[in-house]
């Protein structure tokens, strides 16, 4: 009860100006393993190989609320990319959160820290307080406070630590002088090679091929 009282007064004393992303100093990832308000377990260390944002956040904290729709954007506008959102709710009740996300829909997903013992782990003292998790674990950066998660040098960062995308094969084909072959390029390797498909005869004069 009181780590919570104490985040609510600091909560209250945070409200000002938007906050920046600091490099992260403080040491190895706390274990992370929560329920949703479906009931289906999530554990940190099954997002491995993805770069997960843990927020920490309260109903009753207004600058939480203020940087939810930023979040929502920033989660839309990485779709499909190896990225994940997982926002710590700091000992509400179920019902409490459902009715907040009636008012405000939330496109990724919300955990429940029933008794604050991850946001003790987690040293969230401060509400709201953001975590960037790197595809290998590793916490790389934190920031406290209410932060906008669309704005360009945050997206830069957070794009920044994402896992290379694997390199494919671009395919073209084409019509050449003697037959229809395929253009075979590897973004991995810079190469580019020619593969023939379909042998034509020569043409004879006078006559039009279909």
């Amino acid at each position: 009860m009181r780590f919570l009282l104490v985040a609510m007064l600091l909560c209250l004393a945070t409200g000002a100006a938007a906050q920046q992303l600091k490099p992260w100093s403080g040491g190895a990832t706390p274990a992370l393993a929560l329920r949703d308000v479906e009931g289906r377990p999530h554990r940190l260390e099954d997002y491995r190989g993805k770069v997960v944002l843990v927020n920490f956040w309260a109903t009753w904290c207004e600058p939480c609320r203020e940087e939810m729709p930023s979040m929502n954007r920033l989660r839309a506008a990485l779709a499909g990319r190896p990225f994940e959102v997982l926002a710590v709710n700091l000992a509400e009740s179920e019902s409490r959160i459902r009715r907040f996300m009636e008012q405000v829909p939330l496109e990724f997903t919300v955990l429940m820290d029933r008794d604050s013992g991850t946001a003790r782990a987690w040293q969230a003292r401060v509400l709201p307080v953001s975590f960037l998790v790197g595809a290998d674990g590793r916490i790389r950066y934190s920031v406290l406070g209410e932060i906008n998660w669309t704005a360009e040098s945050v997206r830069k960062t957070i794009v920044e630590l994402l896992p290379p995308q694997k390199a494919g094969t671009d395919h073209v084909f084409v019509e050449r002088k003697r037959g229809l072959s395929l253009l075979s390029y590897s973004a991995s390797s810079g190469t580019l090679g020619v593969v023939p498909l379909m042998t034509m005869p020569p043409r004879s004069p006078g006559v039009t091929l279909p």
